[in-house]
């Protein structure tokens, strides 16, 4: 622990105070929770963001789409300037339902129902009224939403700062203490190394499984060919600029250093919304010999400046893959959504 850490842990030890009564009353059944007969998988994660969410919620899409089942996102819509429920239609934009379920609004291309809605409990009520035959609904960032009992949860923590090794807020990134992920269902631990060690992982497991006795795998981040920001056939450049709003930009830039020759890189803050003058900013930096690659939740913001067409533009899609047992990481998966529908309402 540094020195700044042990000045302000009286405060994370106010904040654990907190957290503990929230979740006792919870547990207790003074607060109350709603359960759904349709399946609900939470995906979260006990840190405040950088884990890699947005991709699992992409990898259950495909695996859900690959089953031929109805699927559904639900985010809190960070960010957006709307209020209240929203099932997304094409009319949306980054500003109405946040950056990344307008992503996957643009990814899905309108087949997989995406919605936002702060109260969770009521907003999966609406989206189950538009789309009353769905499968399951993936909740993004919902761990500490304990209004509603989801069919499985499953918790993400980083490689680079496992929970086991991180402190609460304000003295670490913890949004409640490592108890919490007693809660989870499985625990997933993402940006891992691609050759990490067997010795590592049976290390980080025993670690983790401390504070749960939850199933715990490992992913780490797969990067696709880069794709064309407006599909106008620019070719890339030799030179590179990288452009980044995000909680751990870290990984991204460190693939940009290793494939290209990268002359500067932009890391805002997440979930960061672009100005006019950030783009005139990059447009600086652009020349005939520069293409701008930036990930993929920034893309669907900086898209909509069209003074970007003029050059070279391009996005870097990832996905997660299982260092091992991903059979087993989808078996327990599917046990959990069927022991919950077997379970009486």
């Amino acid at each position: 622990m540094y020195w700044w850490q042990v000045i302000v842990f009286p405060f994370a030890l106010l904040f654990d105070l907190i957290t503990r009564l929230r979740n006792l009353l919870y547990d207790l059944g003074v607060k109350k929770t709603v359960r759904f007969d349709t399946n609900v998988v939470v995906v979260g994660n006990l840190s405040i963001g950088g884990t890699g969410k947005t991709p699992m919620i992409d990898y259950l899409v495909r695996y859900f789409q690959g089953q031929d089942k109805k699927v559904c996102t639900l985010s809190r819509g960070y960010g957006r300037r709307t209020y209240g429920f929203r099932l997304a239609t094409t009319a949306d934009t980054p500003d109405t339902i946040g950056d990344e379920p307008y992503m996957y609004l643009q990814k899905y291309h309108g087949i997989v129902p995406v919605a936002v809605g702060a109260e969770r409990d009521l907003a999966i009520s609406e989206l189950l009224g538009h789309v009353p035959d769905a499968h399951a609904i993936l909740l993004d960032d919902a761990f500490q939403h304990r209004r509603v009992t989801p069919s499985v949860s499953i918790v993400l923590t980083t490689y680079e700062n496992p929970l086991h090794r991180d402190y609460l807020l304000p003295a670490g990134r913890l949004r409640e203490a490592r108890r919490g992920v007693q809660r989870a269902d499985i625990v997933v631990v993402t940006k891992c190394p691609e050759y990490m060690s067997e010795a590592d992982q049976v290390g980080m497991r025993h670690e983790i499984q401390k504070y749960t006795s939850a199933a715990v795998h490992f992913m780490t981040v797969q990067y696709d060919p880069l794709v064309s920001l407006f599909q106008n056939g620019r070719e890339l450049k030799r030179n590179v600029l990288g452009i980044s709003g995000m909680a751990n930009p870290e990984p991204f830039e460190n693939y940009l250093q290793r494939n290209y020759a990268v002359k500067h890189t932009y890391n805002y803050r997440d979930h960061y919304r672009y100005k006019p003058a950030d783009v005139r900013d990059i447009l600086r930096e652009m020349d005939e010999d520069t293409s701008l690659i930036t990930t993929e939740k920034d893309m669907v913001k900086l898209k909509q400046f069209q003074e970007l067409r003029d050059y070279s533009c391009f996005y870097l899609p990832i996905r997660m893959k299982f260092l091992k047992d991903e059979s087993l990481f989808l078996s327990n998966l599917e046990s959990k959504l069927k022991n919950y529908a077997q379970e009486p309402i």
